[in-house]
């Protein structure tokens, strides 16, 4: 089979919905396909179970989980399930997915798959689909996305009292280092260099630490002898936080006050000179600062949860009967509580599948 790309996962709705990438159909595609499962009046054939469960496994690489084949076919049937009954759910609620949106799609996945009309037409034939075919399983991911998003969206609402809460239980969170705004001469001479030039270097050093003690300009002295990058700047490095330098140079810089001058600072690039210009204290942020980050996070908490309570919902409103495995154990608390089973046939299947 062809692997499909991996998703990049930007948060939960998006991560509940498969990459609309063309992959090689399971070899079990076959005319007479066996059917695995019913949810209201649609079918769901083992050949789609193990299409998407060759999907899980691609998207699973290079991860450590092990799951068995078994497993992965029962999570490849259950996103199945859920799907149609989110599809279903939208068509109830009169969502529609118009075909310029379909069209877009269509284009996105040619030109990330470097597909040209041509190639995607041969590509589809080798699979045994349709182009028509095609656009209806683009469609149900689309309506998957829209109905998705709505249903989170209304449900998923984040209180201003459930803001303050978190910002109130979760300081540590909301602390900001202080940081030093600093200068520095640089006299390059890396650990390893010989030593008669380390010296030499060492000297230099001590030579322009002396012209500063007696009052000299460091922005004048750092343009004039600097070795580093920052000398066309005076010296100037910037604010600069605790864990982003070389441990000496941290050490000698959290040492110092402002307008204060280091002796000279060895370090594995070489020999420096540091003068502290100013001080940020660290503090914790306001409220107001991180608002948006706080509903961010509890949002993402909170869509879970919403998305659980919702598919438990249709679930049991649904007509689902699952005959995967055979084995009514297996199938246990799968088929929907209360309803009861109907006879359908495969002439009664919707013609959309």
């Amino acid at each position: 089979m062809t692997s499909s790309k991996k998703l990049t996962k930007t948060g939960f709705i998006s991560s509940l919905l498969l990459p609309l990438t063309v992959g090689l159909l399971s070899a079990h595609a076959m005319v007479f396909d066996q059917v695995v499962a019913k949810v209201n009046s649609e079918i769901v054939t083992l050949s789609a179970v193990e299409e998407r469960a060759e999907i899980f496994r691609q998207l699973s690489l290079g991860t450590s989980a092990s799951v068995s084949e078994q497993a992965m076919l029962k999570d490849a049937l259950s996103a199945i399930i859920e799907e149609k009954l989110q599809v279903q759910e939208g068509r109830k609620l009169n969502f529609t997915i118009d075909g310029s949106a379909i069209d877009t799609a269509l284009e996105d996945i040619k030109k990330k798959n470097g597909l040209s009309d041509e190639q995607l037409q041969e590509m589809l034939k080798r699979e045994g689909r349709s182009l028509k075919s095609y656009r209806r399983h683009i469609r149900d991911q689309l309506m998957v996305s829209k109905v998705t998003r709505f249903e989170i969206g209304r449900r998923a609402k984040i209180s201003e009292e459930s803001i303050a809460k978190y910002y109130t239980e979760n300081p540590k969170e909301f602390w900001q280092e202080g940081k030093i705004r600093t200068r520095h001469i640089l006299f390059i001479a890396e650990r390893g260099s010989p030593e008669e030039f380390r010296k030499e270097k060492l000297q230099e050093a001590e030579k322009i630490l002396l012209e500063l003690q007696r009052g000299d300009d460091f922005a004048k002295l750092a343009m004039e002898h600097s070795e580093d990058i920052s000398a066309s700047n005076g010296g100037d490095v910037g604010f600069v936080g605790k864990g982003k330098m070389v441990p000496e140079f941290e050490e000698a810089v959290f040492n110092l006050k402002p307008g204060q001058i280091s002796g000279v600072v060895e370090t594995e690039y070489g020999y420096h000179i540091i003068k502290v210009e100013e001080v940020l204290p660290g503090k914790t942020l306001t409220l107001e600062d991180v608002k948006n980050r706080i509903h961010q996070i509890l949002i993402m908490q909170k869509q879970k949860q919403v998305y659980d309570a919702w598919m438990n919902e249709l679930k049991d409103s649904a007509f689902i009967e699952i005959t995967l495995f055979e084995d009514a154990a297996e199938n246990a608390g799968v088929v929907s509580r209360g309803i009861e089973k109907e006879e359908t046939t495969l002439n009664s299947i919707e013609k959309e599948n």
